[in-house]
């Protein structure tokens, strides 16, 4: 089965009409369900949008993305051996202005070996070669 990992920006313009992607990730996420791919994200993501849709929308809207993204996404937790390698790699790069979410994802898409879906392409840039992913166009 093919798979995904997703950032939050996708997520949150998925759920949020007003984004500048929104229409984008809405046929973004159409083709993903529609060939099948296994939807992952680390716990911290799903934890940046729902802030992010607290602190822009209504309770409400976020806390309905949080049941939706429960049914829907593989969501990955962090153990203490993950959680020390993500130190680690940020230790290691002190000149990186990226967060600790950021860092998850790529630490992340290279365990699973997976394409990332972000539109972040800044701050994983510090990280190498990674395969992304983005909607054909409609």
């Amino acid at each position: 089965m093919k798979q995904i990992l997703l950032d939050a920006g996708p997520l949150i313009a998925l759920f949020y009409a007003k984004d500048t992607y929104h229409e984008q990730c809405v046929a973004g996420f159409r083709q993903l369900i529609e060939s099948n791919t296994l939807l992952l994200t680390p716990l911290p993501i799903v934890f940046e949008v729902y802030k992010w849709l607290m602190q822009r929308t209504r309770p409400e809207v976020a806390q309905q993305t949080l049941l939706t993204m429960n049914d829907s996404l593989h969501i990955l937790t962090m153990d203490t051996e993950a959680f020390n390698q993500l130190q680690t790699v940020v230790a290691q790069l002190p000149q990186w202005k990226g967060s600790l979410e950021d860092a998850t994802v790529m630490l992340t898409a290279l365990q699973y070996r997976c394409p990332v879906w972000t539109y972040n392409f800044r701050d994983f840039s510090i990280f190498g070669a990674r395969e992304f992913w983005n909607p054909e166009s409609l």
